[in-house]
């Protein structure tokens, strides 16, 4: 299904983006040691994540005076040395305006039970449950809050929040049958057919950039 490869690509891509220090590093060294995201997720899973320092996954691929490129937030929760639970916001271009609403791409959610995975996707949101042909219930939005310099600092703070929903990768007859027979309508699938589940992700983060990183 094309929305989950453009998902599947989009969390990879904002993993990769993702960069986290070393633990040994202190605050004067790394100003991601000062770094927190808070993150509640609700519906199929109901959870709560707080990370602080460099368990906070930042994704960026630069910043200028201007703006943030290529800028995601990534929780994910570690136990035993193991992935069981992460959570991304969509990748985005923010520009440096607070209290505005800035629209971003879907973000995602991955739960690993045993041997087995389940991915959320705002790209499966659209297909199963958003109203509005222009996804706009299945995309991320990102507001920042505050953006202050502090020494060699860049101190940012804000929120975010996403739908996400996840399906069988491979659709039951009655599910595309019954779609068929509604083409057109929006969403694409029933849900309660499909068997499809959904949830929500809200957050809050603070996180610190280096200026000497910054571009012009």
């Amino acid at each position: 299904m094309l929305y989950k490869k453009t998902y599947l690509a989009l969390l990879a891509c904002s993993l990769v983006a993702c960069s986290k220090s070393k633990k040994n590093t202190t605050k004067d060294d790394d100003p991601a040691s000062l770094n927190s995201l808070s993150v509640s997720i609700e519906g199929d899973i109901n959870k709560q994540i707080h990370l602080t320092g460099t368990d906070v996954g930042v994704g960026l691929l630069g910043f200028t005076k201007t703006n943030l490129k290529g800028f995601a937030l990534v929780a994910n929760v570690i136990v035993n040395g193991k992935s069981v639970l992460t959570a991304n916001s969509g990748l985005a271009t923010i520009p440096f305006t607070t209290g505005v609403e800035q629209k971003a791409a879907p973000g995602g959610v991955s739960q690993s039970t045993g041997n087995s995975t389940k991915n959320y996707s705002g790209m499966d949101y659209f297909l199963f449950y958003d109203t509005d042909p222009n996804q706009k219930n299945s995309m991320t939005y990102i507001t920042l809050r505050q953006v202050q310099d502090t020494a060699n600092l860049l101190k940012i703070s804000g929120e975010f929040h996403f739908n996400a929903a996840s399906s069988s990768s491979n659709l039951s007859d009655a599910c595309t049958t019954e779609a068929i027979a509604h083409s057109g309508r929006i969403p694409m699938y029933n849900p309660d057919v499909c068997g499809a589940t959904k949830l929500r992700v809200t957050g809050t983060f603070t996180v610190y950039l280096d200026k000497k990183t910054q571009q012009p």
